[in-house]
């Protein structure tokens, strides 16, 4: 039996692990010049004993990822991708399209569903832009893991997109098939052992592109993401009680994200419904349920690296949290 997802290093560290205060690593040159400072929530995977399982971590991730700068109708995250990394999101939710500005087209991330047009008040962030943040991201901490789930794109957006994540991605940081043909069976010593650092989750989709790059992960096969989408329309109490079909429905070998977003307008003040209640049925019901602790994996939220205006559960507190259910399991 493992003696648990974060090595004895963590353990010793912190002196109040269920809380998850923040952690501040220090490296202080010999003169006493502060050298480089990294809070826990930036490097908190480094933490992470080598044989857990990335399918078996629990992480924050985050849903839209890329719609900061949207209008307020469609941003669900008021932070960029960089601020959400150094928040401590490791999964996003991204969905990529492309329009033209000025005299060249440009990727952006959008809040839309790629059978539908998206309107221009949705785009969010530069594609170029994300995954470079990303790159400076992973150059700083080389021990951290991230999923990335292109989850829809358009299809005259698809080939361009791929070579622009080609060329902007540290592509030698991204796992291959050829690594590990399974993304889920990976270990984090694995991910460390071959300098890996990104997992890649292409939309489910009916052509061969999956099978043409190595890198790509078709999502039906190797993610779970499940969406009931009038029960997130509902009240947060709905919501939760649609969390225990999301938990029975789960399947084996997957990357299972609990999607914890209430949809709907105004969306921060969404936010401010659901964000208690998910903080309580993680504390209180995941936390003491064996079965539950051992599926979870992801979970996706809106503003993550935002305080939601009236919610008395700050977003450092609710990402905290989560990364404590890694102490329990």
């Amino acid at each position: 039996m493992k003696c648990g997802i974060f090595t004895s290093k963590f353990i010793k560290i912190s002196i109040a692990i269920c809380a998850l205060i923040t952690l501040c690593v220090a490296f202080i040159a010999c003169d006493g010049e502060e050298k480089d400072v990294k809070t826990f929530e930036e490097s908190w995977m480094s933490y992470i004993s080598d044989e857990t399982l990335v399918s078996e971590v629990v992480m924050p991730g985050s849903h839209d990822a890329g719609t900061h700068g949207a209008h307020e109708l469609w941003e669900t995250q008021h932070s960029t991708i960089e601020q959400q990394l150094y928040a401590g999101s490791r999964y996003f939710d991204f969905r990529a399209t492309k329009t033209t500005s000025g005299e060249k087209e440009v990727d952006f991330f959008v809040h839309a569903h790629s059978d539908a047009p998206a309107l221009i008040t949705a785009y969010g962030q530069r594609v170029e832009d994300t995954m470079n943040a990303i790159k400076a991201f992973i150059e700083r901490n080389p021990e951290e893991v991230l999923i990335l789930d292109f989850q829809h794109t358009w299809v005259r957006t698809e080939e361009g997109l791929i070579e622009l994540i080609k060329n902007t991605l540290p592509m030698d940081k991204v796992l291959t098939k050829n690594d590990c043909d399974d993304p889920t069976t990976v270990t984090f010593g694995k991910m460390r052992e071959l300098k890996k650092n990104i997992i890649v989750i292409y939309k489910d989709t009916s052509s061969d592109i999956c099978e043409r790059y190595d890198w790509l992960f078709e999502r039906s096969q190797y993610l779970q993401s499940d969406y009931a989408g009038d029960e997130h329309r509902g009240d947060a109490d709905r919501l939760k009680t649609q969390w225990q079909a999301y938990f029975d429905a789960k399947k084996d070998g997957v990357f299972f994200v609990l999607q914890s977003q209430l949809t709907g307008s105004p969306l921060e003040g969404r936010e401010a419904l659901i964000r208690p209640v998910l903080d309580d049925y993680l504390k209180n019901t995941v936390a003491n349920d064996e079965a539950k602790l051992a599926d979870l994996n992801i979970v996706m939220k809106d503003f993550i690296a935002d305080d939601a205006a009236e919610c008395e559960v700050s977003s450092k507190e609710a990402i905290h949290t989560i990364i404590s259910l890694n102490v329990d399991k």
